[in-house]
This record gives structure tokens, C-alpha cells and sequence, in this order.
């Protein structure tokens, strides 16, 4: 997110950043992917556009 020192300021929201290569910090986002995996086939995720 390339502005999100300008997003702080306009919302008064706390950004965080998770670390590379950590996904226990990436919680919500790594558990909805395991799900679109586990529900949906392998071609169809690949011809979605993104």
C-alpha cells in the first residue's frame, strides 16, 4: 500500500504490516485461501482474473 502514511492520517486507523514469510500475522487472509482451495478447483482459481 503505497499511501497508507496519508491513510493513517485521513482515518485515524493503526496500519500494521505483517513480517515476510509469517503467516501466523496473516490469520483471516491465510485461512480464506486454504478455504478457496479447498472448495473451488485448481483451474478454476488459475482462470480467474486478478
Amino acid at each position: 500500500m503505497a499511501q497508507h502514511a496519508q491513510l493513517k492520517i485521513d482515518t485515524g486507523l493503526s496500519i500494521y504490516f505483517c513480517d515476510p514469510r509469517s503467516p501466523w500475522q496473516r490469520g483471516t487472509d491465510e485461512n480464506t485461501n486454504g478455504l478457496l482451495r479447498q472448495y473451488f478447483p485448481n483451474r478454476l482459481l488459475k482462470s480467474a482474473p486478478s
